[in-house]
């Protein structure tokens, strides 16, 4: 087991005694969530938010479309869907690395707020996510930006949505340059080493894992690669793929293994283990360093594949 850095220790002695989201119900949980506000540095400012709704298969879906800079030529776009545990948080608790990443990259980020569990099972919350990405590339004139240069990034649940919504829409034929899974959850077998290794005590517990996926799923269902995308039969057409993992994690093992089927295949890779870090440092950047070290790779990752070479203004604190 690699040491805890010293801030994410401190950080979770300090919520020692919390109740846990296994322990909660729904409200409290989704209340608990929101305090991943309180973790955030203030949002750096951008040109222009806006507000919309979008047609879903279920109803309309709000985006918060984030322009770093003020229209020119197209460019770049970034579809975030968030981290939730398929049931937490929102467009407020995405905001902040949202702005970051519109900063660190110049493109356009869009941020979905798709439906939740237990009241949206799956696969409602796949289907909000696939159709607010193809929404995206088929309105690029509207929004400003290239229809072939659109990624998607996933944060925890989050990239257990972008990995399957890439997979659907890249066997669509939607142009998908570039997916991005942060600490994801892509198996819901949860039978890997790091589910024992880290099974209590570093902020996610296997037993709020578990909790999150009987909101979501029922267990006959967590075969199937839209559930699990670990356990797609062919993963050799997917984009350029960064992969983030946090050492002290009880996912760190399927995100690794994904990144490795996905290598065997032939896809291109880039995957980055962040020891001593817990689940959900992307959104704490204001107590965890390396927070902003994961910013910046994450930047530099999506600048490189989208083929332009901007990257992290290194002097962004």
């Amino acid at each position: 087991m690699s040491a805890l850095h010293p801030q994410a220790a401190a950080h979770l002695a300090g919520i020692a005694g919390l109740p846990t989201i296994a322990e909660s119900t729904v409200a409290q949980a989704r209340a608990a969530g929101l305090g991943y506000l309180q973790l955030q540095r203030p949002a750096p400012a951008v040109a222009h938010v806006e507000h919309r709704f979008i047609p879903g298969p279920h109803g309309d879906l709000p985006i918060r479309v984030i322009r770093p800079r003020l229209a020119g030529a197209p460019g770049p776009a970034v579809v975030v869907l968030h981290g939730s545990g398929w049931v937490i948080a929102n467009l407020d608790v995405v905001d902040e690395p949202a702005r970051v990443l519109a900063v660190d990259t110049g493109f356009t980020v869009v941020t979905v707020n798709y439906q939740k569990a237990p009241e949206h099972r799956f696969p409602v919350p796949l289907e909000d996510c696939v159709a607010a990405v193809r929404w995206v590339v088929e309105h690029a004139d509207d929004l400003g930006v290239d229809p072939a240069a659109v990624a998607v990034v996933g944060d925890s649940a989050g990239g257990n949505l972008a990995a399957a919504t890439t997979a659907e829409l890249v066997a669509d034929g939607v142009p998908i340059a570039a997916q991005a899974l942060l600490y994801p959850a892509l198996d819901h077998a949860r039978t890997t080493a790091s589910y024992t290794e880290f099974a209590t005590g570093f902020g996610l517990d296997a037993a709020d894992m578990a909790w999150f996926w009987r909101q979501y799923v029922d267990d006959e269902q967590g075969g199937d690669p839209r559930v699990s995308p670990l356990l797609a039969d062919d993963v050799s057409a997917l984009p350029p793929t960064f992969v983030a993992t946090a050492g002290s994690d009880v996912l760190r093992d399927e995100g690794e293994a994904y990144a490795a089927r996905l290598r065997g295949a032939g896809v291109e890779v880039q995957e980055r283990r962040y020891d001593g870090m817990i689940h959900g440092f992307w959104w704490m950047d204001a107590v965890l360093d390396d927070a902003r070290r994961l910013q910046r790779d994450l930047a530099t990752f999506l600048c490189s594949r989208l083929h332009l070479s901007r990257s992290p203004d290194d002097e962004q604190s």
